[in-house]
């Protein structure tokens, strides 16, 4: 009865099929890979043959997938959402389709998603649980530390924790002590202990789609240029908060809040008002600004150039100083990034 429901999907799909698509769109690392028992997963060393992806869409056995290459190289970045971790998947998941398919104004003025849209994929890993993976795909295969930074930077957008919602790739590079990495349980598949499959769903419905849909998805392809500045970004580590805790932080005073609030006020441009409001606070949370003097510049911020998402932006005050004091939020490198597309596009 499983096996059935799940080949309606499919319809005129077969396995052959399935298997190229797994392997070409999914698979990275051929050498080795997971099966699932009835209490976790167990590494296998013989070779991902087509025959065991078969067997994978088959749900005879459900395979994992080992990352990245041993030149830490990866074909897509995932998140995955675990409803024993998160008390609002299905939200947690829109937040992060949000972010990839917001569309930003470009120089040119034509709007685009931040996100190419036939490379994001939304799958319920055992469907109808709300046990959700999201997967972005590249073509061809980009660093691992670029995946990773790219990952963290799309949870900071969607204004979600990096304790509850796991990013692959965890790691950016192999090492002799973790020659492997992490795996991540391939789409397509049957959960052998909840006996329940993997659906590939409609990011607006939640619905589950044929399988026919991977023939038409597309990965990021990114630009020498566009590659180099990514590797060049901060990394993202921790704050060092030791000496940064919220009963240290202190107030500005009258004079150094207004100055903040006529800075911000110039380069407040629709476009880039998010990122901005982010690193200014990054900045704040670095240098122990206190959340009261932080909130007090935002709304005043907001009040002066009438935006109309005033109550978000100070929510977003509460939301980083509440949850984000572990996390690293770019400062005056990300502002200064806003003044150069600032510049370039003739707006400042």
């Amino acid at each position: 009865m499983i096996a059935e429901e799940h080949k309606s999907l499919c319809h005129s799909f077969n396995d052959q099929k399935t298997v190229r698509l797994l392997s070409d769109l999914f698979v990275t690392r051929r050498d080795c890979y997971c099966v699932q028992l009835k209490h976790g997963y167990s590494k296998v060393d013989e070779p991902l043959t087509d025959d065991v992806l078969r067997e994978h869409v088959q749900g005879k056995r459900t395979v994992g997938g080992y990352q990245l290459t041993k030149d830490n190289l990866v074909k897509w970045l995932g998140f995955d959402l675990d409803p024993e971790k998160l008390s609002g998947p299905r939200e947690t998941a829109l937040k992060i389709l949000h972010v990839c398919f917001e569309e930003k104004e470009e120089a040119d003025e034509r709007k685009r998603p931040r996100i190419w849209q036939k490379a994001v994929l939304l799958e319920a890993s055992r469907y109808p649980d709300p046990s959700y993976h999201i997967w972005i795909l590249f073509e061809p295969r980009i660093l691992a530390k670029v995946a990773h930074w790219l990952g963290l930077g799309i949870l900071e957008l969607a204004n979600l924790n990096p304790k509850e919602v796991e990013v692959f790739p965890k790691q950016t590079e192999l090492t002799t002590d973790r020659p492997f990495g992490n795996f991540v349980k391939l789409p397509c598949g049957l959960h052998q202990v909840e006996r329940k499959w993997s659906k590939f769903l409609d990011p607006s419905t939640f619905e589950p789609l044929s399988m026919e849909m991977l023939q038409h998805v597309q990965g990021i392809s990114f630009s020498e240029s566009d590659l180099t500045r990514i590797m060049s970004f901060e990394k993202k580590n921790h704050v060092q908060t030791s000496l940064l805790t919220p009963e240290n932080f202190k107030c500005l005073n009258d004079k150094e809040e207004e100055e903040a609030v006529k800075f911000l006020c110039k380069y407040w441009v629709k476009g880039h008002r998010n990122e901005l409001e982010m690193y200014f606070l990054g900045l704040c949370l670095k240098r122990g600004v206190s959340h009261e003097s932080a909130r007090r510049i935002i709304e005043e911020v907001t009040i002066r150039t009438n935006d109309e998402d005033k109550q978000q932006r100070l929510e977003l005050v509460d939301y980083h100083y509440k949850n984000r004091l572990n996390v690293s939020l770019k400062g005056k490198s990300g502002i200064r990034e806003i003044f150069g597309e600032l510049r370039k596009s003739g707006q400042h």
